[in-house]
């Protein structure tokens, strides 16, 4: 695997205003962590950093870190600050990799071929745009690619579909869904003033008709009892004069 070359110089002077004239010389204050080894403070050029950072691996380019007056390591970003609003980098760790040691780094997904669902009307997702692999150092990809040219509608391939390589693990759920194939479904724009097949009837209507009904029930209801009223006087008044 190729490494990129990256200088580096010791950081004596420390605290925020040193920190400050660095970036003001357009340089970017780092540390360098070591397993079981003290950090160790280090400038670097900001203008170097952003063209390693730009290369195929991005984060993950294996480094050939060289620091004047010591030797020369071999090391990964470990993080990367940057400024919250000019989202220029304001710090960087740095830490060494041992070649026998396996290490677990983010590693982006890329989509090759092209999917027949696809060409039938399906549109292709790809939920999983990167993964956590396990490896030695010297094996981890740029990429990890994901051939979608059997993809038909509806079919998906899973994290235990990937073909990694060998000593190439990954720690991401199995059964997560790199990418898929899948229908969607139209939506019919209603013509104006035509209402729906399926559309449902208005319940203010089926109020109204009810309360109309239910209304006249009640006039005819009492319109009887009067008329019953008026017949029972007349039968009282009937019964009185004789």
């Amino acid at each position: 695997m190729e490494r990129v070359e990256l200088k580096a110089k010791v950081r004596e002077s420390k605290g925020k205003n040193a920190a400050y004239r660095q970036r003001v010389n357009e340089e970017i204050p780092a540390i360098l962590y070591g397993k079981k080894e003290e950090g160790l403070s280090l400038t670097l050029n900001a203008k170097e950093v952003l063209k390693t950072l730009r290369t195929d691996r991005g984060r993950n380019v294996m480094l050939n870190l060289k620091i004047d007056g010591k030797a020369d390591a071999i090391v990964m970003f470990k993080e990367i600050q940057k400024h919250p609003v000019t989202e220029k980098i304001i710090h960087v760790d740095l830490y060494k990799i041992n070649m026998l040691e396996e290490i677990i780094v983010l590693v982006k997904t890329k989509i090759s071929g092209e999917a027949p669902g696809v060409k039938l009307g399906g549109v292709l997702e790809q939920p999983l745009r990167q993964l956590r692999l396990k490896a030695l150092p010297d094996r981890i990809p740029d990429a990890v690619i994901v051939d979608v040219s059997g993809l038909n509608i509806n079919d998906s391939i899973h994290v235990e579909d990937l073909k990694l390589g060998e000593g190439i693990k990954a720690l991401d759920n199995k059964r997560d869904v790199v990418a898929t194939v899948s229908v969607v479904k139209e939506e019919v724009e209603p013509v104006p003033g035509e209402v729906a097949p399926d559309a449902p009837t208005g319940p203010e209507v089926i109020g109204e008709k009810e309360r109309e009904e239910k209304r006249l029930a009640t006039e005819k209801e009492k319109e009887e009892k009067g008329k019953e009223k008026s017949e029972a006087k007349e039968e009282a008044k009937k019964d009185a004069k004789k």
